[in-house]
């Protein structure tokens, strides 16, 4: 048996219990969730001093980065560094470090597994091969990160660890591998783009599915668009008027509109799973056959008769914040 015989029949031998791996991540990381945002705060807090003490107030990247070199010893390490729109040029950088081991205890184990199966490969499996191989599955599944920090982050400007950063109008937040592939979590855009941005980002997604994932529209006015059958994830629209704009089979997971007036769009067809409209208006909408698994709409302004029996158990209707505000005082 050549190596690379070798190396195929090992990988292959052990692809089952990686894939179980993963689904075990995927399960413990809902359930680790708390501890992981622990550490999240807690970096945003050192960051927050840094600032202070720096007197800096044009913070714009926020990029969270697992290190490899840490994995050899058996920690998984993130990295939070944040510059302004100099981005790497920035002269007065800040960081802050957190241990995420936790996350990834069943990796390690499985890591220990596999140093002690390739001492029947004589040689032609070695420790380099085991540790590329549980680096390369800890970084696919640091990415699933990714996601359920989309969700964690929705309600991020009203922490204080974080809003007492302070930041350009335009931030965005980032989770990947150091110095290497990243991922947007978050990104706010508080400033007008327009309808020809809007068309132009629209015809851009043929060679870039990604444009529009987690894109942000502020005080938009914008009219028409073909986003039939798009991958809208978690995009935000905040105080903006929607016109005539075709959503059907628009996959719009995680999307939130904001105090927005929505008319005349068509929604047939669409994952609306888990997406947010907080206070908004709708004008003569459509929503046949979307999915709306835990979306959530607000109390005021809810219109019932948009939506079938089978949608009405699906989605959440929540108490108007700045009502529920009014009668707390």
């Amino acid at each position: 048996m050549t190596r690379a015989e070798a190396w195929e029949k090992f990988q292959a031998d052990h692809q089952k219990r990686q894939e179980e791996l993963r689904q075990v991540f995927w399960d413990n990381l809902q359930e680790r969730l708390g501890g992981l945002m622990e550490c999240i705060y807690a970096a945003f807090e050192e960051i927050g001093k840094q600032a202070e003490e720096q007197k800096k107030e044009d913070c714009m990247y926020f990029l969270y980065s697992l290190q490899r070199c840490d994995l050899l010893r058996g920690k998984a390490v993130v990295r939070l560094d944040v510059s302004n729109m100099e981005w790497y040029l920035d002269e007065t950088p800040l960081s802050a470090s957190f241990d995420i081991t936790f996350l990834f205890q069943e990796h390690f184990a499985w890591q220990e597994e596999l140093l002690l199966d390739m001492r029947e490969y004589m040689g032609k499996v070695n420790k380099y091969d085991v540790d590329a191989l549980v680096q390369d599955e800890i970084m696919l599944c640091s990415q699933l990160i990714t996601h359920i920090l989309r969700f964690a982050f929705r309600s991020l400007e009203q922490q204080e660890v974080f809003s007492s950063i302070k930041k350009l109008p335009f931030w965005v937040i980032r989770w990947g591998e150091y110095k290497d592939y990243s991922e947007i979590v978050i990104q706010v855009k508080r400033d007008t783009r327009g309808q020809e941005v809007w068309e132009d980002r629209l015809k851009q997604y043929e060679e870039n599915p990604e444009i529009l994932t987690a894109d942000y529209w502020y005080r938009e006015n914008l009219t028409k668009g073909d986003c039939q059958g798009k991958n809208l994830f978690f995009i935000v629209f905040e105080e903006c008027q929607l016109k005539g704009i075709d959503f059907s089979r628009a996959d719009l997971s995680g999307a939130r509109f904001i105090r927005c007036r929505i008319e005349e769009c068509s929604f047939a067809d669409a994952n609306l799973h888990q997406a947010d409209f907080e206070d908004c208006q709708f004008f003569e909408n459509e929503f046949k056959n979307a999915g709306l698994v835990q979306a959530t709409f607000s109390e005021e302004g809810f219109q019932p008769e948009l939506f079938d029996e089978k949608q009405l158990a699906e989605l959440l209707i929540v108490e108007d914040m700045g009502k529920a505000e009014e009668e707390s005082q």
